[in-house]
């Protein structure tokens, strides 16, 4: 599909009188769109087409933009995963379009010991990477409880809420014993209740300093404490989830959910495993809903209750404790 207008404008610099400005040619774009189709704008390069950015959906309606003069088209692409959103987290600040930094001074409950805060100190963008920091710094929260460590927790909610899809990032994870950095997603608006009944999926767990291990986990069933969930580990043949960067990814439709470590698929779990408490008569709840991504890093908690590990045996010089996340990828499945 080709455009239906291509037309040549010519940008003013700003109107500045800096020599070092200078306009720049564009081409206005205008292409068709079809309702609910994934469309993939492409320019042409050596006599190949490369995408541009992610892809669209459909809405019906002609779609717009304004690109340097060259070649372009719009592809629907079909039996593919398209990408639908990204951070590769090459500047030099985190993106507030994409991301939330959520205050939350209780931790994430679990009797985890950190203070969610939303000081650059804990979250920072840096070498091409997100940085989620913990530190050994006690917070008092507006009960008066103390917490002795302060981390971050970053969520895409009403920034990037997907309904199936492959989820894919690159990162690396701490190794320090009771520290518990998660790559996961939750539901959004939950019309099936509250936790546990509304479904969580667990992409990444990284349990301190097992780091010759990563787990995967769904949670669904009824509102705590009548919940239930499934687990599952994976073992690295080789370096280490702390050694260096992995890529994890985790492949959600209707009838299943699927995770990998580097392009290896490692589990599938499927709807028959599944089920929620308040719609027993529908086989995909509590997954057939949108959910967004969220990354943090806790400090010990339950998820260490049958580990002989705690954060206080951190020697001071061995923080901050760091998850590095090189990128987020999102793909759809273009019918």
């Amino acid at each position: 599909m080709f455009p239906r207008f291509c037309l040549p404008v010519l940008f003013p610099a700003l109107l500045s009188a800096d020599p070092a400005l200078r306009s720049t040619p564009a081409l206005k774009l205008s292409f068709k769109t079809e309702k609910g189709a994934l469309h993939q704008l492409q320019t042409k390069r050596e006599n190949r087409w490369s995408n541009i950015g992610t892809a669209i959906r459909g809405t019906g309606k002609p779609w717009s933009t304004f690109q340097p003069v060259g070649e372009y088209r719009l592809h629907t692409p079909s039996d593919e995963w398209a990408l639908v959103w990204a951070d590769e987290f090459e500047g030099t600040q985190i993106d507030f379009l994409k991301w939330e930094r959520e205050e939350n001074n209780y931790g994430g409950g679990n009797n985890e010991r950190q203070a969610y805060r939303t000081d650059p100190k804990y979250s920072f963008v840096k070498n091409g990477s997100l940085h989620i920091a913990v530190y050994r710094d006690s917070h008092t929260t507006s009960d008066g409880k103390m917490q002795p460590y302060s981390s971050a927790r970053l969520r895409t909610m009403k920034r990037g809420d997907w309904k199936f899809g492959r989820f894919e990032i690159r990162a690396r994870m701490p190794d320090g014993q009771g520290i518990w950095p998660a790559i996961w997603m939750m539901p959004t608006h939950s019309p099936y209740g509250g936790w546990a009944a509304g479904g969580e999926i667990d992409i990444v767990e990284s349990r301190g300093n097992k780091i010759h291990e990563t787990l995967g986990a769904l949670h669904f069933g009824g509102k705590w404490p009548d919940n239930v969930h499934l687990d599952h580990t994976y073992r690295f043949p080789a370096k280490n989830a702390s050694e260096e960067f992995h890529v994890y990814a985790l492949e959600w439709s209707a009838d299943e959910i699927s995770w990998f470590v580097n392009g290896v698929k490692w589990r599938t779990r499927k709807k028959t495993e599944w089920w929620s408490a308040s719609a027993r008569k529908n086989p995909s709840a509590p997954y057939d809903q949108p959910f967004h991504l969220i990354l943090n890093v806790a400090v010990d908690g339950r998820f260490f209750e049958n580990e002989d590990q705690k954060a206080d045996r951190i020697p001071d010089s061995r923080f901050p404790q760091v998850m590095q996340v090189d990128y987020v990828r999102v793909y759809q499945w273009a019918r």
